[in-house]
């Protein structure tokens, strides 16, 4: 089967209701930052462990998505920082068990 991410997006959909779910490398987070995007910063004890993490927000549909996610789950959509999305999500694969898992939770037919 064959995915099409731009009619899915169930890979930008957050299923935690908290901020935060995206883990973003320490050198992407200035450069996310300058876009505009929310990037939330969680400290660890020791300091080391610190987290960085791209913001989400509630989407059309009710649902909490990545801040950089533009459309609809499920139909039309886009990423609005492809060109400078981070790396976790480019190591993000189309088919992969990760995908057909976020597909499944969004109700998305694998």
């Amino acid at each position: 089967m064959t995915y099409d991410c731009q009619s899915c997006g169930a890979c930008c959909a957050s299923p935690f209701d908290a901020e935060g779910y995206i883990p973003v490398q320490p050198d992407e987070e200035a450069h996310l930052s300058r876009l505009g995007l929310p990037v939330l910063e969680i400290v660890a004890a020791p300091p080391e462990d610190r987290l960085v993490l791209l913001g989400t927000r509630i989407n059309t549909q009710r649902r909490r998505v990545c801040a950089a996610f533009s459309g609809s789950i499920g139909s039309r959509c886009t990423c609005t920082i492809y060109q400078d999305r981070p790396t976790s999500c480019r190591q993000f694969e189309a088919g992969s068990a990760e995908c057909l898992q976020a597909r499944r939770a969004s109700g998305i037919a694998c």
